[in-house]
Parts: C-alpha cells; sequence; structure tokens
C-alpha cells in the first residue's frame, strides 16, 4: 500500500493544463459547464479495483489539489496518491480522458471509495450514478444524436457483447437510418405500409431485447414432477430445496444462467394444484405467486412426468413442455422434451429448443431495433396512429427526444 508522500511542491499543476488535443477516446467538455459531477463506474461491490469518474468545468482544479504525483499531459496515466490535507486516502492511478475528464483507480475495499467520494464532496463536486456520468459524456459527445446517447448508457448495461453490439448498430444504422428513411418518405407512403414497418421494428425488438436485458423463463407444473431438480441441475448448484414430498416448493426462487446466445433468469414455482389453494393461506398464496409468474415469463417450462394436452395450444401460451424424469423409462404420447434433471439426459436439447423458441438462435443483430422504453412507446403510438401527419411527429420526437 501507498507510503506517505513528503514532498509537499509535488502537487500537480492541473489548473491551466492543456487537454485540448485528441488522445484515444477523448470527450470534449463545454468549457462553461460549472456543475462537477463525479461517480463510481465500477460495479458496487468489493473488487481488486474500482473506477471513479469525474467531469466538468474545474475538474482539474480539484484533482490538482487532492492528487500527489507528477504533472500530466494529455492522455497521460498518473501513479500517485489521493490526499486529504497530510493524510493519504489510497494509492491510485488517473487518467486524463479527455478536457475535464478524470478517471480515479483506486483499490476496491468500499471504505477507500466512500472515502474517495466524500473528499470529492468537500470541492463541491456532485456525486452521481455511473448512468447519469455516461449519458452527460454522450451529449458531448454525439450532441443531438439522441439515439447515440441512449446507446451509451444501454450499450453498458446489456445482459450480453451481442446485445450490446445491437446497441450500438443503431446509432448509424438500424433505428436511426430507418426513422430518418420514414421522416423523409412518410409522406408518399400508404398508411398500412408504414404500420407494417414500423409493426416489424417492434418483432425484432422483442427479440432483440433478450439478447439487451436477459430473460424471464420459469419452471411451472404440477407437485413432485422434478422442477426444483431441474432448476438445480440448471443453476450448476443446489439452490432449491428437494424431496420426494409433494409440495415443498412453496416460494419461488431464482438463478441467472449463461445459454449459447442469452442470459436467462429461472424461476423455481410451486407446483401447481388447485386443490391446493384451499387448504390454508401459505399454500394458497403460493399457488398465487407460481400463476402471476407463469403469467410474466417470456417462456414457461411446463414440467411434468406425462402430459396429454395439445401442444400447439401450449406454444400459444409461451410454454414448453418438458418430460421429466425420463431415466425412469415410459412413453410420452405429445410432442415436448424429454430430460432427466438427475443425470442430465436431453438438457441441452433442452437450452437449444429454449432459444429456439425465443427467436434468438437465427436472428440477425444488424435489425433495425428500438432499446429503449421511449423509443418503444413512441414507436408503439405511431403504430396505432392513422394520422401521416401524426406519424411524422412521433418519428421527430423519436430522433430529437
Amino acid at each position: 500500500m501507498a507510503k506517505k508522500h513528503n514532498n509537499k511542491n509535488s502537487k500537480s499543476n492541473f489548473k491551466n493544463q492543456n487537454c485540448g488535443k485528441a488522445f484515444g477516446h477523448q470527450f470534449k467538455m463545454d468549457c462553461d459547464r460549472n456543475v462537477i459531477i463525479g461517480g463510481v463506474m465500477t460495479a458496487k461491490a468489493i473488487a481488486g479495483i474500482s473506477s471513479i469518474q469525474m467531469v466538468g468545468n474545474g475538474s482539474g482544479e480539484v484533482i490538482g489539489k487532492i492528487f500527489k504525483g507528477k504533472n500530466h499531459t494529455v492522455g497521460s496515466i498518473l501513479h500517485g496518491n489521493i490526499c486529504d490535507g497530510e493524510k493519504i486516502i489510497d494509492e491510485v492511478i488517473i487518467g486524463c480522458e479527455g478536457e475535464n475528464s478524470y478517471s480515479i483507480n483506486c483499490h476496491g475495499n468500499p471504505i477507500i471509495v466512500e472515502n474517495i467520494l466524500e473528499l470529492l464532496k468537500k470541492f463541491d463536486v456532485k456525486i452521481v450514478d455511473a448512468e447519469e456520468i455516461i449519458e452527460n459524456l454522450a451529449k458531448e459527445k454525439f450532441g443531438k444524436n439522441i439515439i447515440a446517447v441512449e446507446a451509451e448508457t444501454a450499450a453498458a448495461k446489456a445482459a450480453t457483447l451481442d446485445g450490446a453490439k445491437i446497441i450500438q448498430y443503431q446509432t448509424k444504422m438500424g433505428l436511426l437510418q430507418t426513422a430518418e428513411w420514414l421522416k423523409k418518405h412518410i409522406d408518399l407512403m400508404h398508411i398500412e405500409d408504414i404500420k407494417v414497418a414500423i409493426g416489424q421494428v417492434l418483432a425484432d425488438s422483442k427479440i432483440a431485447s433478450y439478447f439487451i436485458n436477459g430473460t424471464k423463463v420459469v419452471l411451472a407444473g404440477p407437485p413432485n414432477s422434478g422442477k426444483s431438480t431441474l432448476f438445480n441441475y440448471l443453476c450448476g448448484k443446489e439452490k432449491a430445496i428437494v424431496a420426494d414430498v409433494a409440495g415443498t416448493t412453496r416460494d419461488w426462487l431464482s438463478a441467472k444462467i449463461r445459454l449459447k446466445y442469452i442470459q436467462a433468469e429461472i424461476f423455481d414455482t410451486a407446483g401447481l394444484d388447485a386443490a391446493l389453494s384451499s387448504q390454508n393461506v401459505i399454500d394458497e398464496q403460493s399457488q398465487r405467486r407460481a400463476a402471476e409468474l407463469a403469467a410474466s415469463a417470456d417462456l414457461v417450462l411446463y414440467v411434468t412426468e406425462h402430459r396429454t394436452q395439445n401442444l400447439e395450444h401450449r406454444i400459444q401460451n409461451k410454454e414448453i413442455l418438458v418430460f421429466n424424469k425420463c431415466d425412469l423409462g415410459g412413453n410420452v404420447s405429445v410432442d415436448g422434451f424429454k430430460v432427466s434433471a438427475k443425470t442430465g439426459e436431453g438438457v441441452k436439447e433442452l437450452l437449444d429448443g429454449i432459444e429456439s423458441a425465443l427467436g434468438v438462435a437465427d436472428f440477425d443483430l444488424k435489425k433495425a431495433v428500438c432499446f429503449t422504453d421511449r423509443q418503444r412507446k413512441i414507436l408503439e403510438q405511431s403504430a396505432e396512429s392513422r394520422c401521416q401527419k401524426e406519424v411524422k411527429d412521433f418519428i421527430t420526437e423519436l430522433l430529437n427526444g
């Protein structure tokens, strides 16, 4: 760890440094920005390193008052100590990413991070969350391209790399290009053709959302069908209690797993049995919660030992039939996935089936899609409109915010 720095004259001269020259992916800040903002850009957890970003006119002066180390040049990486007066808080590495944009990389101990944030507050730095900082920098970088600004924040939170790629594609091609084309040609188009074009973007956006946000998959089915055993197998560890007694699971559990293309949050729920709803309050609540989770899922895996209901009806209800305990033998009279949650037999095929059912297995990442609630609501309103001028106004709002 850092030792006390004794050279009182080694304070960096940040106040008048020229950070205007390009270095890497610098962000040019407005010179009239009077509010300095800062915040933690890394996860809020114990880690080896934490990164604190500070941007705004006067950020360099703040750095000069708290950092003891060598003078910097544009794009330089500095090693030294963050100090509160003569007290060393931590040994850090600071990067000058652009005019009035600094990254403080400190040890990941949450106490150290909090101490640095408190020190920044003493110099009137407004502490905000990472999303606001990313958005702030994006506005400086992209100006009036609101879709590109939204993309910077959304891409940082994407559940998968492909999700981030989908988002970035919308900033120059994809959604931006489609919206600009519609705005230019909308007066020459029939309203039904406009609705079809927008409807296609919305349909593709639903599938794209699985890459960007992940998907919600619920295990449902009768008691003692092996849902919890399958849940544990998918998680790779025993999270749910398993017993031969029907109704062992009363409350839901969830865990996130990575499939081939997307991230999925899997929910284990209480066994569905109408008779249990009338037994006691706890069972009634368990049945209600299981039904609510199934209704809100992107996909339901209906786990049972045998099932005779129509498969097409199940598919329409976002449901895949999973016949568990296939290691015990027996025939299945309808189509579905035969698995053994105990041995893992058939599970790979089931996971592939999940992604096929959601449409992600062969999805083209270079499609025009919306990736924020704002964009989706505007497009939904556009699709419902019967007036070309109104649709044009909606598209203008989509582009300009």
